[in-house]
């Protein structure tokens, strides 16, 4: 089969997978379910500016990848980071004894995951990485088919940037940044409390996660809470 050929042939699968899924689902849920299927994966997640400061998950198919991202938030690592830093596709294989990614192998044993994951830059317009789709399929190692993933990583990139529903007005979206909001809230009131740079501050708010094995959002609301306080590095309850 010619590359125009695979092309036209991804296409199609896609737009069946599309016209099969509930239009009154947001356009960003439909792209991240649409993405899952077309990868033959169990789970799945979108996550914009995934190495930045207003990293943001518009979409997770289920528990595990909500997990998944929370996970990788917390420890800065993992093949989300390594695609949207590469700005190439990452497959790698996680629960097993080659694991690359050493601190988020060491978080990830309770959620009992064993099996291939797929991280996708997601580009507009062939420029910068704007997001990464991150696919997890369970069990034995699975060929992941490149040329979808390429497709995918445009088509869903451009959709999301310049589709007008993909704003606050989604009700995914708009809890989404409420959530992040929170972190960046926590973020200034550490800045306060040690006269420390917003990236210094960020990273030790990851650190008492990572301390902690919460998510990074429920350090957030405990520093926006009063009950954690860097400055004097106590816990309220201790």
């Amino acid at each position: 089969m010619s590359e125009t050929e695979d092309s036209l042939h991804t296409l199609a699968r896609f737009a069946t997978v599309l016209a099969s899924l509930s239009h009154e689902e947001s356009l960003s849920t439909r792209l991240c379910e649409a993405g899952r299927l077309v990868l033959e994966a169990d789970s799945a997640a979108i996550t914009l500016e995934y190495a930045g400061q207003s990293r943001l998950s518009i979409s997770v198919s289920d528990d595990l990848a909500s997990a998944m991202e929370d996970i990788q938030d917390v420890v800065g690592e993992g093949p989300g980071f390594d695609a949207a830093r590469s700005g190439a596709v990452v497959i790698g294989q996680l629960g097993d004894d080659e694991e690359c990614w050493q601190l988020l192998s060491q978080r990830i044993d309770h959620l009992g995951f064993v099996g291939t994951v797929l991280a996708i830059p997601l580009y507009a317009d062939d420029e910068a990485v704007v997001g990464v789709l991150t696919a997890y399929r369970r069990g034995p190692e699975h060929p992941a088919d490149l040329h979808a993933a390429r497709f995918l990583s445009v088509t869903i990139g451009t959709a999301l940037l310049q589709h007008p529903d993909v704003t606050a007005r989604e009700k995914g979206i708009t809890e989404a940044w409420e959530s992040r909001a929170q972190v960046h809230q926590a973020t200034g009131m550490v800045v306060a409390q040690l006269g420390v740079r917003p990236e210094d501050a960020l990273a030790l708010l990851r650190g008492q996660a990572f301390a902690r094995n919460i998510s990074l959002l429920d350090v957030a609301r405990d520093v926006v809470g009063r009950r954690i306080n860097f400055k004097d590095f106590t816990i309220e309850g201790d």
